[in-house]
């Protein structure tokens, strides 16, 4: 059984690659967005970062829920105390 429109083949396999390339993009987007913050408020070198987002970011394609909910868990408080001491000094501790 042939294609049904074999003259098209080729637009369907650019269209395959720039989703791919816009797919790997977004991923990358994602990636910057979670951890941009932990590194500028130098709670994570740039190294510990990647390699954070080599083994934490990768699964959010198979489960996005359960990988950010454990960044912000793990990560969260760190990052917000950073930028409490560091960064913003407020001399209260809380809002009440």
């Amino acid at each position: 059984m042939s294609p049904a429109l074999p003259q098209y083949t080729y637009i369907f396999a650019l269209g395959i690659v720039f989703a791919f390339a816009d797919a790997f993009n977004i991923g990358a987007n994602d990636v910057a967005n979670s951890f941009s913050t932990s590194v500028s408020s130098r709670s994570l070198t740039l190294r510990q970062a990647a390699v954070i987002a080599t083994f934490c970011e990768v699964p959010v394609v198979l489960n996005n829920t359960n990988t950010q909910f454990l960044g912000a868990l793990l990560l969260g408080a760190r990052v917000a105390e950073s930028i409490r001491q560091r960064i913003s000094r407020f001399p209260f501790r809380g809002f009440c």
